[in-house]
């Protein structure tokens, strides 16, 4: 990543004390600042924020004295609006090897979103729900709404996140993490309507 001006820092700060928010719903994930992640031999990134699943189906990557090796579940960068080479670089790596969701974030007054998804194949642009909010496929329950995040409103995003961690698809995902080959179908279903 690109060196962190003072508002970068303070922008990765505020997206980092959101997704860490999250993490306190979900035990079983790594968030890490800074971390470096080898992809391969000749790939190595130092991004601004990861996620990864620790436990279980959807585990990516592994743990190591000096970072991760293999692709992390979620990826999250900030960039000015001149760094956005680096920035398709990046994308392009983290494409090329299966990470599920990249997310950059160009600092500026207003934030501008680029938030990446793997179809299977490749990175597709997710985009808002009809309430204006992107919802993560690798973080079940991270819901971000775009117009909170332009103005910088952060409690907004908060509030988004406590509400999204209520939801069935995190409870599920939580299930994954915790039961290794996913809840046996003999077991009780979730005992709560999470809808």
């Amino acid at each position: 990543m690109p060196e962190l001006t003072t508002a970068k820092s303070v922008l990765l700060t505020d997206l980092a004390l959101c997704v860490n928010r999250y993490r306190l719903f979900t035990p079983g994930i790594y968030v890490c600042l800074h971390v470096p992640v080898v992809l391969d031999a000749n790939t190595r990134i130092v991004p601004g924020l990861i996620a990864m699943v620790n436990h279980g189906i959807l585990k990516q990557c592994e743990p190591v004295t000096l970072g991760f090796e293999g692709p992390p579940n979620f990826v999250l960068d900030v960039f000015d609006s001149n760094e956005m080479a680096e920035y398709e670089s990046r994308r392009i790596a983290f494409e090329r090897f299966g990470v599920t969701e990249y997310v950059a974030v160009e600092n500026s007054e207003c934030p501008q979103l680029h938030w990446n998804r793997h179809d299977g194949s490749c990175f597709e642009e997710a985009i808002p729900d009809r309430n204006g909010v992107i919802k993560s496929k690798a973080l079940p329950g991270l819901w971000i709404p775009v117009r909170a995040l332009a103005a910088r409103d952060w409690w907004s995003i908060l509030s988004a996140i406590e509400r999204g961690v209520t939801r069935q698809g995190h409870h599920e995902f939580q299930e994954s993490i915790w039961h290794k080959d996913g809840r046996s179908m003999y077991d009780n279903s979730i005992p709560f309507e999470a809808g």
